[in-house]
């Protein structure tokens, strides 16, 4: 349950890591804050994820309308991860976070079985060509609660209207991480962050993309770049 002390504590934490590692917080604003970064998954079994502002047509992609990058002048202290995906246009503004291998989603039973590919990637980060996070398992985001989308709960008269569920969701916490210890990004910097598969996806849902939340503080007007 998320509650005001961990907050207060992922605050402290971003303040003396960012301090200790020689940031001028003197102007800095800080307030809770996320990056989203989305990328359209293809026969690739590596993906390199935008996070920077700079970095939103990297490998000549079309930028995604949901992304959230970080500003080239501010700092992110985060403090928890969700790797999702999605089936949504990279312009689409209704898409919506699966952390399992949704059947409904997916379109079919074969690109059903080839999501679960994803769950056996692993993330990793380089900040300043530092390996920060070398192995971050995917499987930690994996996540399928007890009510899951399209059970029918008006079997016996299926037409009369048919009631159908949704997923079982709560994003404030399911399918995100702890991370810990917490990590610094550097919107001044040079990040390079990876998605690594054991292979490609075979089937593709239809408009499939991989989707990371990063949670955190956001600290505003802190590196070198003005």
């Amino acid at each position: 349950m998320i509650s005001n002390l961990d907050q207060r504590m992922v605050f402290d934490n971003a303040l003396n890591l960012a301090t200790n590692q020689g940031y001028d917080l003197s102007h800095a604003i800080c307030s809770q804050g996320v990056i989203r970064s989305e990328v359209a998954i293809t026969s690739a079994q590596q993906y390199q994820l935008p996070i920077l502002v700079n970095q939103q047509t990297i490998n000549g992609a079309t930028p995604r309308i949901l992304n959230i990058p970080l500003q080239l002048q501010d700092i992110f202290y985060c403090s928890q991860m969700l790797i999702g995906w999605t089936v949504a246009s990279a312009t689409a503004t209704n898409g919506k976070i699966y952390t399992y291998p949704n059947a409904t989603a997916a379109g079919s039973a074969a690109a059903t079985t080839a999501m679960q590919t994803l769950y056996n990637g692993r993330f990793s980060l380089q900040m300043d060509n530092r390996n920060i996070l070398p192995n971050w398992d995917i499987a930690r985001h994996w996540q399928s609660n007890q009510v899951q989308e399209n059970t029918n709960f008006n079997v016996p008269a299926p037409t009369s209207p048919a009631q159908y569920s949704i997923d079982q969701l709560d994003l404030s916490e399911d399918g995100f991480y702890p991370v810990e210890p917490g990590l610094i990004l550097n919107g001044g910097g040079n990040i390079n962050a990876q998605i690594s598969l054991p292979g490609s996806i075979g089937t593709i849902p239809t408009n499939a993309a991989i989707v990371v939340l990063f949670r955190g503080i956001l600290i505003q007007n802190s590196t070198t770049v003005k």
